[in-house]
């Protein structure tokens, strides 16, 4: 039995807007086998028509940009740790699961090469901050030109990562929603400094350079009043010797500090994560 494995990921990282992403070892199991008709098991009654789970459809356009039959599959989820609607990448999960089982069954995973996959992925999901470190690992920067680019960095292993989960969502669209549609030039130039900054010392472990570069104009302070409760952890960090910042979208906040933080809040879960240096991947078993 193959089964792909896929992680969550925290995209922005404060100043880092639509750019910044980062892998968290937080993932869901899915098996896959070839099937003389879709059988899907295991998944939310939402997502059991294939029409309208997500996997299915990023796989079917791996087959379409390659112009080949599609041969369906019997999909069955089999762990599902990563929330939806909270910031950590679902959709990005899902998106790169397809596309990645496409490629496994397409001349068993020779049929794409690395940046076909990224190309593809990132063009289902509309933008590409989730799907690189979720393909890559690590610590990523990623922007669109003529195609989807990517840079991967490491982080240091002195650095713990903190998720702070609600029971609620908040949906990318709402968020998106309060951000200004035009900035000034000095938020503009404030966030490029700031941000190269911040990716600097994730790689160093820098604490003091995180939590100064950890400046955002473009949109955490229009985000974090969506957020119930985000008061909190933003008085938390700066008592604590840490960094407070919106997941995604949100409404998750991640905590990134030198030490483990022994925090708990009514309604919220926490979790204590490790980066994950090697993204999503296909294993048998």
């Amino acid at each position: 039995m193959k089964i792909i494995r896929t992680f969550a990921t925290t995209a922005n990282l404060g100043p880092g807007f639509d750019a910044f992403g980062l892998c968290l070892d937080l993932y869901n199991d899915y098996s896959f086998e070839i099937s003389s008709k879709y059988i899907i098991e295991g998944f939310d009654e939402r997502f059991s028509d294939p029409k309208n789970n997500l996997i299915i459809q990023s796989y079917e356009k791996v087959f379409e940009v390659l112009n080949e039959p599609i041969i369906p599959i019997k999909l069955v989820e089999l762990v599902q740790n990563i929330p939806t609607s909270r910031g950590l990448g679902s959709s990005a999960s899902c998106i790169l699961a397809g596309v990645l089982i496409a490629n496994d069954i397409l001349h068993n995973g020779n049929a794409l090469s690395d940046d076909l996959i990224f190309q593809i992925a990132s063009s289902i999901e509309g933008h590409p901050d989730n799907i690189a470190p979720l393909l890559f690992g690590g610590l990523t920067c990623s922007f669109k030109n003529d195609k989807y680019y990517t840079v991967k960095s490491e982080v240091s292993n002195r650095l713990k990562f903190t998720l702070c989960i609600p029971t609620f969502e908040l949906k990318t669209a709402d968020a998106r929603k309060v951000l200004p549609k035009e900035v000034s030039m000095s938020d503009a130039v404030s966030n490029i400094s700031h941000s190269v900054a911040l990716f600097k010392a994730l790689e160093l472990g820098d604490m003091e350079l995180l939590r100064n570069a950890n400046v955002d104009k473009l949109h955490q302070d229009y985000r974090f009043p969506l957020i119930k409760g985000s008061n909190y952890f933003i008085d938390y960090a700066v008592n604590n010797n840490a960094t407070c910042m919106i997941s995604g979208a949100g409404p998750t906040i991640l905590l990134i500090s030198d030490k483990t933080l022994n925090i708990q809040y009514d309604g919220w879960e926490i979790k204590e994560l490790k980066v994950n240096n090697f993204g999503a991947y296909i294993y048998e078993e």
